[in-house]
């Protein structure tokens, strides 16, 4: 929540630019346009200004790979179209579940997945409750740690295949599913009548573009839909056409690997990890970047692996393998082309591929590579909180530069919407809070500037909630903060608690002391006895009986101290003492996650809000973002 202490306006992130790169094109680049890469547009409202010949390209990422099941169970509120399933994120049977160029999420929404460790680290017992649950364990789980309002596309077929490889025939009956769930019911968040109208319009106007362009060029692919999708989308965003300077593009374009093409700054990464000068600096630096991390070495892919995939139109995508006999393409069939001599740089690499597959394969950098092989020629904008491998990417470069291999790569400018502080810009809309929303805000329904106005303050409430449940370990104090929060409910609970440990404590408790007594007395009198036997001997026949007698009343006091706390009232008792413990329990759990689900969010959805929320509510909120816009550049390493 709080702002990054690097920001400033955009007016002196780009004037720091202009002196650092004056010639590099902005580029935004991702594989969705129902997410927030549409928002950079926002620099728009600076550029003509400040830096009005500077290019900016927005572009599709259609190399990356589109998400595949890892599971055979279907998670509930799973839904099956076709060759596709539409599935929820959580930290149980989607656990796994890596959905980038098929994802949306309802106003509010995001996929935030409240992880089983977040719950343990503020005092949930998840196993406990769990394992009392009538639906089961793993549909407990699944629904427990559920991101809310998200919904991804997944491949059924186990094969992976980039995304400009899936055909829109295909994924257009499920893209239409999935845009129902993210449109439809954040539609129905709109509690104004002529709001709710205009949005479900405009939704369903959408939903029939993308529906007509399928019906009109079913051979066409999901990357060309978003392609042709993303300027319409701007230009919605922006009110008009757009400037001269904004262009389009997609990885197929920018990392096409030819003879023509080698020669690009953008290879000049490719050629440092060929060369034999610098390869074996190189590939230390990537393996010492990426360990104790889940994106494998260059050994684990096999001999002579290559940080990079090359993409072979109709054949796949695959990591590249190169020895000084063989070029090996790990694609779902492996391509493998014997050498007629070593390969020494980029433009011998180069000749290889076009030769054996033609003009028109991409030869595109792993999540650690990419970014610094685009670098090289364009200014990355990022969004606060995106790009997680950003940090294993700076460690990257600076051991290569301490090893001297010279990378040149640009800063990356990092933008910050004030987004729901914004809200309050736009025309006033009652909005209908989801659950965990509305009782954070301890309101069902909340026009939309109070909510601009309310949400910080509610953040750091529920931070502080979930520190204070952290904070709680006896289930009585559990009960009390419960009771303390939550009213007649749980202060019923906790007196039906504090009266079961009370009676309890009056008849096992009293009963047990009793016998307890009762046992030590009969244990004294045969200590007694038996020093007198010691004593005189010749009085053992006579104290013989006594001593028999005790050791059986010793026995049966023992066997009905064992059955004490065994007696059918007895156990209700305790059965009813578990219970309202795990009914607290339960109640943290569903605490934990509102309290998750509001706090981080809301603030990752401050950071990255879907761009096309904004047109659902109002222009006038994207303006106001735009107008109040924060930048920052962040250096990957120093050029020169």
């Amino acid at each position: 929540m709080k702002p990054n202490d690097n920001c400033c306006s955009p007016r002196e992130a780009l004037d720091a630019l202009q002196r650092l790169a004056p010639d590099a094109p902005l580029l935004a680049l991702g594989q969705t346009i129902f997410w927030d890469e549409p928002m950079k547009l926002a620099l728009l409202h600076w550029l003509p200004t400040i830096d009005p010949t500077r290019r900016m390209l927005f572009g599709v990422h259609d190399t990356d790979y589109f998400a595949r099941m890892r599971t055979r169970r279907l998670p509930q509120g799973a839904q099956v179209v076709g060759e596709f399933a539409l599935l929820p994120h959580n930290d149980g049977t989607t656990r796994a579940l890596w959905s980038a160029a098929g994802e949306i999420a309802q106003l509010f929404g995001s996929e935030t997945v409240p992880t089983l460790p977040m719950f343990a680290r503020y005092g949930g017992r998840v196993a406990r409750v769990a394992e009392s649950c009538s639906e089961g364990q793993g549909a407990f789980i699944d629904a427990l740690t559920e991101a809310w309002g998200w919904r991804g596309l997944a491949l059924r077929d186990p094969t992976p295949r980039p995304v400009c490889e899936v055909p829109l025939h295909a994924v257009a009956p499920a893209l239409d599913a999935l845009l129902a769930f993210g449109l439809d019911g954040s539609c129905q968040m709109l509690d104004d009548a002529d709001a709710r109208a205009r949005a479900c319009d405009w939704a369903w106007a959408l939903r029939q573009r993308i529906q007509h362009y399928a019906a009109a060029r079913p051979n066409d692919s999901l990357a060309d839909l978003y392609v042709a999708l993303h300027p319409e989308l701007l230009e919605s965003l922006y009110g008009g056409a757009l400037p001269d300077t904004v262009g389009f593009t997609r990885t197929t374009e920018l990392l096409r690997f030819n003879t023509r093409t080698a020669g690009l700054p953008r290879f000049a990464l490719v050629d440092a990890f060929i060369s034999p000068a610098t390869r074996r600096a190189c590939e230390d630096a990537y393996n010492a970047s990426v360990a104790d991390s889940p994106i494998y070495t260059l050994d684990a892919f096999g001999e002579g692996a290559l940080p990079f995939d090359l993409l072979i139109p109709q054949v796949g995508r695959g990591t590249l393998l190169l020895t000084e006999r063989y070029l090996v393409v790990l694609t779902p069939e492996p391509q493998i082309v014997r050498l007629s001599a070593p390969v020494g740089d980029v433009h011998a690499l180069a000749q290889v591929v076009e030769s054996r597959w033609g003009d028109s394969c991409v030869l595109v950098g792993k999540a650690i590579t990419l970014v610094p092989m685009l670098a090289h020629e364009f200014v990355f904008v990022f969004n606060e909180r995106g790009s997680p491998y950003l940090a294993r990417t700076a460690h990257f470069l600076e051991r290569l530069h301490a090893s001297g291999v010279a990378v040149r790569v640009h800063p990356i400018l990092r933008l910050q919407y004030p987004t729901w502080d914004a809200l309050g810009a736009a025309r006033c809309v009652n909005l209908c809070l989801p659950s965990h929303l509305a009782r954070a805000f301890d309101e069902p329904t909340l026009c939309s500037d109070v909510f601009a106005l309310r949400w910080r303050t509610v953040v750091a409430e529920q931070q502080q909630l979930l520190a204070q449940l952290a904070r709680v370990h006896r289930p009585r104090d559990l009960m009390t903060l419960l009771a303390e929060r939550e009213g007649d409910l749980w202060r019923e609970r906790l007196t039906d608690y504090d009266a079961c440990l009370r009676a309890l404590a009056e008849t096992v408790g009293a009963r047990a002391d009793a016998l307890r007594q009762q046992a030590h007395a009969l244990h004294a009198e045969r200590r007694a006895l038996i020093a007198q036997i010691q004593q005189h001997p010749k009085r053992f026949s006579e104290l013989a009986p006594r001593l028999q007698t005790l050791k059986a009343q010793i026995r049966h006091l023992n066997a009905e101290r064992r059955q004490v706390g065994h007696t059918p009232d007895v156990e209700a008792l305790r059965a009813r003492v578990r219970q309202l413990e795990c009914e607290a329990e339960r109640a943290r759990l569903a605490r934990i996650r509102d309290a998750y689900l509001t706090a981080e969010g809301l603030l990752q959805t401050h950071a990255r809000p879907a761009a096309w929320w904004f047109l659902l509510i109002g222009r006038a909120w994207f303006e106001a973002c735009a107008a109040n816009l924060q930048a920052r550049l962040e250096p990957l390493m120093a050029t020169g």
